[in-house]
């Protein structure tokens, strides 16, 4: 499984369960990679998540033991369910964005991510 998420120069990946930026380019980049793909996500994150066509939706539940989650190919959020699966990303692919905007949701912890995990980085303005 890969990650893959967007992070402001404040440190911030969420507003609200939603990003506290708008960014084309960002958006493209992100549709390019997720694409033909199965996205796992977090129960919060998947109700504000717009509709992301030719891509399947996995939503994380914690109490659900029976979804095998390993079958998501990308891990695109909240900060929990980054938290959780870091441990098996083979990839984390990061967009910076030249944005400072507060947000209420910080960089994910990334202490137990998967020792072998190549990390790429983007850079993005806002529109």
């Amino acid at each position: 499984m890969k990650g893959i998420l967007a992070i402001n120069k404040a440190g911030y990946i969420g507003l609200n369960n939603n990003l506290p930026w708008k960014s084309k380019t960002d958006f493209a980049h992100f549709r390019k990679m997720t694409l033909n793909s199965k996205l796992l996500v977090g129960y919060r994150t998947s109700l504000t998540l717009p509709h992301l066509d030719a891509r399947e939706i996995i939503i994380y539940d914690k109490f659900d033991i029976t979804t095998n989650y390993n079958q998501a190919d990308w891990c695109i959020g909240g900060k929990a369910t980054y938290e959780n699966f870091c441990d098996r990303f083979t990839e984390l692919h990061i967009s910076h964005i030249n944005d400072e905007t507060e947000g209420d949701t910080m960089e994910p912890d990334f202490r137990n991510l998967n020792f072998n995990c190549r990390i790429y980085h983007y850079y993005f303005d806002v529109d």
